[in-house]
């Protein structure tokens, strides 16, 4: 069952000053798939691994990855491991729009947002043990504090934003070549796919019609999407055979021939790991 993070913060005791942020370290063992959506989130992993997916795609989170996710965003933190460990910060989007420093910080997030990927930057571990220490600064012991809590929140706030965007603004410089090559030859791969994906079944055509080396186009596409080259044509090899096998009459072997198998029994093989069942199994349990 999915939990808002706030609920879970919520459950913890940990209510936000003013109702602009919360700050939870943990495992969240305890908890199913967490969703984070309507502000800012910074999540910063310090030990273990998960997953995390948006609505185009899967990710995994490692050790030192930051994921930074916008209001626009809805991310969902699933598949933990045992020995997982993460920092996360949520800010109230209302709250972080008065913050001098926010816009900075957008800026150095939204290459991502505007190419269809999430945030996730992998930082070296003298960093992420800085970043880690200037969070737990936004600790509980700042409810105590009256006169001066909105200033001292304040200042924290945009001294962790402003950490946050020149450690991205660094990383943004190293690899804003890469980010964009790669977008560019993810795209093109997409437009070949559908063209092409009856006749050629194998990730050496696509790379060679690109221009690129295999390990270099598996290597963008399994970055972008989560999933390899031969995924997305078998993804949809697989859903054209099972429209003709509901839609058509056509036989077996004549639908193995438009999809570019090089016999039924190849055919039926292939058809059989992806969905549980034989083609004609399918068929009749349609019928």
């Amino acid at each position: 069952m999915d939990i808002l993070f706030t609920e879970i913060a919520d459950s913890l005791g940990l209510k936000c000053t003013d109702s602009c942020y919360r700050h939870v370290k943990g495992s969240f063992m305890d908890f199913g798939d967490i969703v984070m959506e309507k502000g800012f989130f910074f999540l910063l992993v310090t030990n273990g691994t998960a997953s995390v997916s948006d609505i185009y795609h899967r990710y995994t989170l490692s050790a030192n990855d930051l994921l930074v996710l916008t209001p626009s965003v809805r991310g969902v933190l699933s598949k933990r491991s045992t020995d997982f460990f993460c920092s996360c910060l949520y800010i109230v989007p209302d709250y972080f729009d008065t913050l001098s420093a926010g816009q900075l910080l957008y800026n150095q997030v939204s290459l991502y947002i505007g190419n269809y990927q999430l945030p996730i930057f992998s930082l070296d571990a003298e960093r992420v043990k800085y970043l880690s220490q200037v969070m737990s600064l936004l600790s509980p012991q700042l409810e105590i504090m009256h006169l001066y809590q909105d200033g001292s929140l304040r200042h924290l706030f945009c001294f962790l934003l402003l950490q946050i965007a020149d450690t991205l603004y660094k990383k943004n410089r190293d690899t804003s070549g890469y980010v964009k090559r790669s977008s560019e030859i993810f795209r093109n791969f997409k437009k070949l796919l559908v063209h092409h994906y009856r006749d050629y079944h194998t990730i050496s055509f696509y790379a060679d019609k690109l221009n690129v080396s295999t390990t270099y186009l598996s290597r963008v596409v399994k970055r972008i999407t989560g999933h390899t080259v031969c995924f997305h044509i078998s993804e949809l090899l697989c859903a054209d055979a099972r429209k003709m096998l509901e839609c058509t009459d056509m036989d077996v072997q004549e639908i193995a021939d438009v999809l570019g198998f090089s016999d039924q029994s190849v055919f039926g093989k292939f058809f059989l790991r992806k969905t549980g069942m034989s083609p004609m199994n399918f068929r009749k349990r349609k019928e």
